[in-house]
């Protein structure tokens, strides 16, 4: 029963950042708010969001 346990969180877990990736896909880009900081998350990968003067954008 442990086990089964162990591995379903497992793969709950694991399954988190495929559903923005997957999601990104589909719309182009997802904004996610990590630790404060706006990132861009891409199919591909993620970046930093900046604002129009420079700054790193932040969560609101």
């Amino acid at each position: 029963m442990k086990k089964i346990i162990v591995v379903g969180l497992m793969l709950f877990l694991g399954a988190c950042g495929q559903i923005d990736r997957s999601l990104a896909h589909i719309k182009g880009a997802q904004e996610i708010c990590f630790k404060g900081v706006e990132y861009i998350q891409f199919a591909s990968g993620a970046t930093v969001e900046y604002r129009p003067d420079g700054h790193i954008a932040t969560c609101r």
